[in-house]
């Protein structure tokens, strides 16, 4: 049995080019006809027919280990998608949605009054702007040159759609140690902060104490700078050009802030601001961007993925489980298997096993390396709980 892995950059590296020229060759479409490639090769070289193939990977490789089986059955034996929004859609507003739940999910800190400090002091903060206030929020939150830059819309749109404070929802890690480094640390000091001041000023603290290693003087809510910079190769760093091409060629997943249930600004964030990274950064036009995620969805099938031997693992706590297969979007599929971990948030189980890790994470390796030996027929031998883990730390790399 092989197993391939992967983590969730699309590029880390520092030295592939990421210009507009070289970008026209990413695409998950070309990535599996390379992985296809590579098991031909390896079983008509170093193994024989007899060898299954397992994909595994956890967010974007979690999706193309779905894909892979579904494309190449002959090729894949199986494959285990873990965190995996194969549902992929241009609009995507569930994922700041799902923070709104997770603020509020008491299993992992967060409280009904943690929500309403984050609601409220946005509402105030835009309130405050609307009366023309707009030297106070520039002080509250150490903008540059504020005073002007409030006064763009698409500044506003951003700063506020997006949140001014950062929420660990999608890295939830219930064990870390630094400040406001997960929901709960952060929902006892919002709720601190707010019993001294207002929501706002509440937000502004935290704000500020986020921003605690940032050397800058005050806070850039350029969205002309924030497009210039994506337009250019410095913008590779952490895969971030890469991923955004292959979002506006292959996935969408724009996280607008338009629904209710959004904990910022509502109504903030639009879809334009999205397009306007695909056209300055990338030259492609909205209708394009909207086509190109249409076919992906016809290409893969989305939630209703033709194919077997997938087992999707999916945590509570992780926004993109919004598009991922679970338990609720197709129960009870035997060809389809589905596993949903409380309190778990993007592949969290996949990661190096820790003795802090919650009874849930180590039932959920049981879970995956059963389920595979199970496809195998074979019976379990050895400690799945690190084995899972050492898979998912694996860095596209093969295991034998």
């Amino acid at each position: 049995m092989v197993v391939f892995s992967g983590d969730d950059d699309i590029d880390g590296s520092t030295s592939s080019p990421v210009t507009n020229e070289h970008l026209v060759y990413l695409s998950s479409r070309q990535a599996q006809a390379d992985l296809a490639h590579f098991i031909h090769v390896s079983n008509e070289h170093y193994f024989t027919d007899k060898v299954k193939w397992i994909t595994f990977g956890g967010s974007y490789p979690g999706m193309m280990a779905a894909w892979a089986r579904l494309l190449y059955p002959d090729l894949v034996f199986a494959a285990v998608s873990n965190s995996a929004p194969i549902q992929v859609t241009v609009d995507f507003p569930q994922y700041k949605n799902h923070v709104s739940f997770d603020l509020q999910y008491e299993t992992v800190g967060g409280s009904t009054e943690c929500l309403n400090v984050v609601k409220e002091g946005h509402e105030q903060i835009l309130s405050t702007l609307e009366m023309g206030d707009i030297s106070t929020i520039s002080n509250f939150f150490q903008i540059c040159n504020g005073t002007q830059e409030l006064l763009i819309p698409s500044n506003i749109q951003a700063f506020l759609g997006d949140g001014v404070i950062e929420v660990p929802a999608q890295g939830n890690d219930p064990s870390c140690d630094t400040d406001l480094c997960n929901i709960d640390k952060l929902c006892l000091a919002l709720i601190e902060e707010q019993e001294k001041s207002s929501p706002m000023e509440a937000l502004a603290a935290i704000a500020k104490r986020q921003r605690a290693d940032d050397e800058s003087s005050c806070v850039s809510i350029s969205w002309k700078d924030t497009l210039e910079f994506l337009k250019s190769p410095a913008a590779q760093g952490g895969g971030l050009r890469s991923w955004l091409w292959q979002t506006c060629t292959e996935m969408g997943f724009f996280q607008t802030c338009e629904e209710s249930t959004c904990p910022f600004a509502r109504g903030y964030h639009r879809l334009t601001l999205d397009f306007d990274i695909c056209q300055q950064a990338f030259g492609i036009e909205p209708s394009r961007v909207t086509q190109s995620v249409q076919d992906t969805l016809k290409q893969y099938g989305g939630l209703d993925i033709p194919a077997t031997r997938i087992f999707s693992v999916n945590g509570n706590v992780d926004p993109w489980a919004e598009l991922a297969r679970t338990s609720d979007s197709d129960p009870k599929n035997d060809d389809l298997p589905t596993h949903w971990i409380q309190g778990a948030s993007h592949h969290f189980w996949t990661h190096k096993s820790n003795d802090t890790d919650s009874k849930e994470i180590r039932n959920a390796r049981e879970i995956i390396y059963s389920q595979v030996m199970k496809w195998l027929e074979i019976e379990p031998q050895v400690q799945s709980d690190s084995i899972i883990s050492k898979i998912g730390n694996l860095r596209t790399t093969n295991i034998v």
